[in-house]
């Protein structure tokens, strides 16, 4: 799954690197942005439109937006067939813009943080779905899920699933709302993904949602087998 990320660049580098039309919001960063968390995020409206999201998906049929909390993440497996996020899987695509995300894993009965981002160091754009709950008084709650994958097998051993990584060539169609084919949009998943990542042990810090500071990204230090590894299944 993914529960945890960060979101530090710029707006000039996410607008240059994303081709953003519109900007609907302010931006700072963000070293452990949680479920909830409103989140950085681009759909296509008239241009590619930055703005923010709630994080956890509230279909518009859910009774109300409690929801949330149980479908931060969307599975890749099960995108056309779940209630949840079979429309939205063709008609609300969106990027959710991040610089690294972490994953827990297990070290003699506890959680040890790791952090992951691109060589490169640029942002990057998760997959995701959004909608649009309607409450009863007229408000408007609009919200988004990660799209998740089984972990490349570098990955394997820190966590079984991974965020689905976009890469820029898959971006543009994946925000078409005129691509609406299962077929077309399942092959931009099969050859639009990131594959090469940097991960390292970071401090338990970031178990806290409280902490929120630059510190959580950085690298553990102290011992020989906490030197980052370069991951990639190509």
């Amino acid at each position: 799954m993914c529960g945890r990320f960060v979101q530090y660049s710029l707006l000039e580098v996410i607008c240059e690197f994303f081709n953003i039309d519109v900007v609907t919001c302010n931006i700072k960063p963000s070293y452990n942005i949680a479920p909830t968390h409103k989140v950085l995020s681009v759909i296509r409206h008239n241009g590619n439109r930055l703005g923010k999201l709630h994080w956890g998906l509230v279909p518009s049929w859910a009774k109300d937006p409690s929801v949330a909390s149980s479908l931060i993440n969307a599975r890749i497996e099960t995108l056309k067939e779940k209630p949840s996020f079979c429309n939205a899987f063709k008609k609300r695509r969106c990027l959710i813009i991040a610089d690294g995300f972490y994953e827990w894993k297990r070290e003699n009965h506890q959680k040890q943080p790791w952090y992951f981002t691109t060589p490169s160091g640029d942002p990057f754009a998760f997959a995701g779905l959004w909608e649009t709950w309607k409450g009863s008084n007229g408000s408007n709650y609009p919200s988004c899920t990660v799209i998740t994958t089984p972990s490349m097998e570098s990955i394997m051993k820190i966590h079984n699933r991974m965020p689905f990584i976009l890469t820029q060539d898959a971006i543009a169609p994946w925000l078409d709302p005129d691509i609406q084919d299962g077929k077309q949009i399942e092959t931009i998943l099969r050859d639009g993904q990131v594959r090469k990542l940097t991960g390292y042990p970071v401090s338990k810090l970031v178990n806290s949602v409280a902490n929120n500071e630059a510190r959580c990204i950085e690298q553990r230090s102290g011992r020989i087998q906490d030197s980052p590894l370069h991951l990639s299944d190509r």
